[in-house]
Parts: structure tokens; sequence; C-alpha cells
């Protein structure tokens, strides 16, 4: 017989929660998903200097909170700034 309390069933549901938000957020397409400056690092395995010189030279558009400066991209731009670098085969 298992036995839980309550905290340990309030983790569990906050988990849960935390999933089927993960699970939402990867279903929505590519214009709609958005990620923050890290999440963006994260994404293309870049330094924070490197995504403020994209920012900076206009190769990857983005949107800043004026109240908070947080700012956020557009899967799909970081997707379209990729494929401005593709090269193609020989």
């Amino acid at each position: 017989m298992i036995e839980l309390n309550i905290k340990e069933i309030s983790e569990i549901k906050e988990t849960l929660a935390e999933l089927k938000k993960m699970f939402l957020e990867k279903n929505r397409p590519a214009e709609q998903q958005i990620l923050d400056n890290k999440g963006l690092m994260a994404y293309l395995k870049i330094s924070a200097t490197k995504a403020q010189k994209l920012r900076n030279e206009g190769k990857l558009a983005f949107s800043k909170d004026s109240l908070t400066g947080k700012i956020w991209f557009r899967l799909s731009d970081v997707l379209a700034y990729l494929d401005s670098c593709y090269h193609k085969r020989f």
C-alpha cells in the first residue's frame, strides 16, 4: 500500500501541470512558440554575446518588453535565420 501526504500529492500535481504545458507548447506551430533570451541561447547553443550580436546586426527579429526589458523571440524567426545561414552541399 502506498501512502502519500498532501505535500507529495501537490508536488505530483505541479509536475503534471508542467508536463502538460510542455506538451502543449511542443504541439504549437513555430510562429506561436516563444523563446526568451536564455531559451534562444540553449536552442542555438550560443553565448549571450552572440545572441546580442545577432539582434544588433538585425539578423534575428525579436520583441522587447518596455517595462522589464525582457527579450522574446518567435521560433519561426529563429528558424528563418537558420535557413538564411544554410549552405547546400557541393
